[in-house]
């Protein structure tokens, strides 16, 4: 464990655009391991593609442990990262698409596959995750921070979402309208 061996003295200063601060303040950590920062990346519905993985290799060998822990809301962590290499490593992972900001906060929304794998689900839990996430983004910015709130889809009642551990809760349930059944989304809160 422990950080690379980077030279921290053959690093160039780096320009950071604007979203830096925001990315540092909901995304990165300090370790209990003084001078050392974890660093988490907000995955939508934990799909990384191999063209993906293949690239945050070698940019986690370059600045964190050799090691990537898996989180509960779908999401990555690195671990012993130095302070002076995180406007470095923020680059890189823009480079690649993983620098964005929000991580386990209301706009990271954790939800089963549901009707795109699952033969249980009766709604489509991760294209609605993805619409919430989106509409938190564009008309309600000031939330992205907020960690104390959390939303969870799941497909049906099974709860692979962990629908019943989140603020705000949705998951799958069928309708009646006319002769048809529909899909539907309950909402549980609190």
């Amino acid at each position: 464990e422990g950080a690379p061996a980077i030279d921290l003295t053959t690093l160039s200063p780096i320009q950071v655009d604007d979203t830096y601060d925001f990315w540092r303040e909901t995304n990165v950590f300090e370790q209990k391991q003084k001078g050392y920062y974890g660093v988490a990346l907000k995955i939508p519905l934990g799909d990384l593609s191999s063209d993906t993985a293949r690239k945050l290799i070698p940019i986690v060998q370059s600045y964190a442990a050799d090691d990537i822990r898996i989180t509960v809301n779908q999401g990555l962590v690195l671990r012993y990262v130095r302070e002076a290499v995180l406007p470095h490593l923020y680059t890189e992972l823009k480079q690649i698409g993983l620098a964005e900001p929000g991580f386990d906060s209301l706009a990271d929304i954790t939800a089963c596959p549901g009707t795109d794998t699952c033969n249980l689900a009766v709604s489509n839990s991760t294209h609605l995750s993805l619409e919430l996430e989106q509409v938190i983004k564009e008309d309600y910015k000031h939330l992205i921070a907020n960690s104390h709130l959390k939303i969870k889809i799941s497909g049906c009642m099974n709860a692979c979402g962990q629908h019943m551990a989140a603020n705000i809760g949705l998951h799958g349930r069928s309708i009646k309208h006319k002769d048809l059944v529909v899909p539907a989304m309950q909402i549980v809160l609190g």
